[in-house]
This record gives C-alpha cells, structure tokens and sequence, in this order.
C-alpha cells in the first residue's frame, strides 16, 4: 500500500514539474526560448507583431508563465514535505513497536492416579 501511495507520489512530481524551474532561475538561451514561445501563442491569438496589444499580450503571458511555473515549484516543494513527514511518521512507528520477547510455556499433564490416563494438560507461560 505505501509503494502505491509513493509511486503515485513519484508519479505526480514527475508531472507537475513539466516546467520545472522558475522564470527568474531560466537562462539567457531558456529565456529566448520562452519568449519566442509566448510571441507565439500571442500570434495564435490574432494579435498583430509591433502593435501595443502585442506588447499588453506578452506582458500577460509572461504573468500567466511565471505564476503556472511558481505554482508548480511550490506543489512540488510541498509534495516533498509531505513526502519527509510520511517517511519520518513510519519511521517513528516502526520504531515504536513492541519488540519480541520469548515467551517460555511449560505444561504439565495431569491424570487421577500415578501412571493412569492423562486428562487435562496444564500450561503455564512465563
């Protein structure tokens, strides 16, 4: 059950962090990359290269970007605490459990008279 619940865990990390880094974190050639990217979809949108709804269009773009990316980086970080606390609540649980004592029985049969049938076993554990 645990392996699922990380698995499905891993899983959804691995999701989420389809832009992984913030904006502020990009690199020059990164953030060419995303600015051609976002000229592009103000283009699928209608709007007209060198004109003042292009420059309010990728202005809100990059708003959208950089907010969906630092939503991300922080479903991400707050998957990895949850992550550290469940790791760390099994750990103290199995820590926690009670450890293993032998247990020695001993039984005694019992019958009516010296040497006659046994009727009754009696046992005792210590």
């Amino acid at each position: 059950m645990r392996f699922k619940l990380f698995a499905a865990a891993a899983l959804s990390l691995v999701l989420t962090s389809c832009q992984s880094k913030p904006v502020n974190e990009l690199s020059y050639s990164e953030l060419k990359s995303l600015s051609l990217e976002l000229h592009k979809r103000c283009w699928a949108q209608g709007v007209k290269s060198d004109t003042p709804e292009m420059k309010l269009c990728l202005q809100q773009e990059f708003t959208r970007e950089s907010s969906i990316r630092n939503d991300n980086l922080q479903a991400r970080q707050a998957m990895g605490a949850a992550l550290i606390a469940n790791g760390q609540a099994y750990n103290q649980g199995m820590q926690q459990q009670p450890t293993y004592r032998p247990m020695n029985c001993t039984s005694t049969p019992s019958s009516t008279w010296v040497g006659g049938p046994v009727r009754q076993v009696r046992t005792s554990c210590y």
